[in-house]
């Protein structure tokens, strides 16, 4: 017969087990959605200005090192901004 802890919802009746199997593939679903999506996350690019700054840098690195003119640099600052 069943007694106390033995009905649909009870753990060991069909709804309790089919319930808790769901639940534990969403949960495990879940997870591999977040690990993915944390992947994807990182290898968003950078913003546009961020983008340009570090453009700019390289142009000025290039200007001091003698390999541009300073003409050369405005052309370039100017396309940039």
């Amino acid at each position: 017969m069943m007694g106390p802890g033995y009905g649909y919802f009870g753990g060991f009746g069909m709804g309790g087990g089919s319930l808790m199997m769901i639940i534990v593939f969403l949960a495990v679903g879940y997870l591999l959605y977040l690990a993915f999506n944390q992947n994807r996350r990182s290898e968003q690019t950078l913003p546009l200005q961020a983008v340009n700054n570090q453009a700019i840098d390289l142009a000025k690195d290039r200007l001091a090192r003698g390999e541009i003119t300073v003409e050369e640099f405005e052309k370039m600052k100017a396309n940039l901004l």
